[in-house]
């Protein structure tokens, strides 16, 4: 098989980018699963406006306009927005509607088909697969934090990875407008816990550093403390997130995308919008560099000045909160807790958007000025962005 563009990844990032450019040029996805948006692996908490970019109303299970944040010594505080912040969505339905927007475009998108290998050729690149070769021109590296892609063509890793497990238990949030984060490093060490709202179920869910052990060790934890333990447990998900991401996300003739550039947001771990707008951007990229006739590094290095100048700065600065944010112990969080619980400080909260979560910063540190008493370089490192 022969292609202009080969995107090895039926992800949202991986359709999306398919979706851009197949109008234009020859355009085949590699998913290594039987079925799109199958095994799910993210809690499914995003933006309206992710939904936007994919078209995928439909696959909106609830609206969320608030939150709860529990502290390790008991303290909760209750954030209200006044509109709707957040959607849960339908993860597996949501890969699937991307999909489909790609197949409306025009590529081909070939479910069980593992690209096993990619080497480099005199005119581009080879991917080897069960089924056989698939020649490109070009290629989309968009097949997760494992990206065997990548790694195969010199690109690196990601700085950090967390690992998470979640369940979807039978038991029906009395708030199902307000999400609920735990913090603690007794519960999450090294990131945090949640539980989402979902009409008669509710997602309830953690990540923990990779050094601190398997997110299995914590989540009894999570769900003896809330009085969950004996619910019916109707689907459990599990997964890992990269974070910090890769130094370089070009090459000649290939662009990375997603998970497997490491462009999950630090902070929340949230990686759609990143990952479906670097597919955008590599569409773009990609059609220029094909009406051009240049397909070398430094043409489709556009790709990465475009998603650095959208959320580069948002990449780096959380990181550099999260460092920061990892080595604090629960008398830290339990007295920033204290701190926060004003109406001045709920108030600039409540406006905060999670694809850009550092963007709070500055109205936080003058709502609540006394957060520099407790951990003065975290302040430093939110504002130095």
């Amino acid at each position: 098989m022969k292609c202009d563009v080969l995107v090895v990844g039926g992800g949202p990032a991986g359709c999306l980018a398919a979706a851009g450019m197949a109008h234009e040029l020859q355009v085949k996805v590699l998913e290594e699963h039987s079925r799109i948006g199958e095994p799910v692996q993210c809690a499914g908490l995003v933006t309206p406006r992710v939904v936007e970019m994919a078209s995928a109303s439909d696959a909106i299970l609830n609206r969320i306009d608030g939150a709860y944040v529990h502290f390790p010594g008991g303290r909760v505080i209750e954030l209200q927005g006044n509109e709707v912040k957040a959607v849960v969505v339908d993860r597996g339905e949501f890969d699937r509607r991307c999909a489909l927007m790609a197949e409306k475009a025009g590529a081909e998108v070939l479910t069980g088909s593992k690209a096993i290998s990619v080497e480099r050729t005199a005119e581009g690149l080879r991917a080897r697969t069960a089924e056989g070769d698939v020649e490109c021109r070009a290629l989309l590296a968009a097949d997760g934090y494992r990206s065997g892609v990548a790694r195969s063509l010199g690109f690196g890793p990601a700085r950090d990875l967390v690992r998470g497990l979640e369940v979807d238990l039978r038991i029906r949030a009395e708030d199902q407008r307000k999400v609920r984060v735990f913090l603690g490093n007794d519960i999450a060490p090294g990131f945090f816990a949640w539980a989402i709202p979902c009409g008669d179920l509710t997602r309830v869910g953690l990540c923990v550093s990779r050094d601190h052990g398997p997110p299995q060790d914590f989540l009894p934890k999570l769900l003896e403390a809330q009085g969950w333990s004996g619910v019916e447990r109707v689907r459990t998900y599990s997964g890992a997130i990269p974070l910090g991401h890769i130094p370089r996300t070009f090459a000649d003739r290939l662009l990375v995308a997603g998970d497997a550039a490491g462009m999950a947001k630090p902070i929340s771990g949230g990686g759609l919008f990143t990952g479906m707008a670097a597919g955008k951007f590599a569409a773009e990229t990609f059609r220029e560099a094909f009406a051009s006739g240049d397909l070398s590094a430094k043409s489709l290095s556009k790709y990465e000045e475009r998603w650095k100048a959208v959320y580069g700065k948002e990449l780096r600065s959380s990181y550099r909160v999260r460092k920061v944010f990892v080595r604090m112990c629960d008398r830290d969080l339990d007295k920033a807790g204290a701190r926060l619980d004003n109406v001045k400080a709920k108030a600039v909260l409540a406006t905060g958007d999670i694809d850009f979560p550092t963007a709070l910063a500055p109205g936080l540190l003058k709502a609540c000025p006394s957060l520099l008493t407790i951990a003065p370089l975290l302040i430093f490192r939110l504002l130095w962005r």
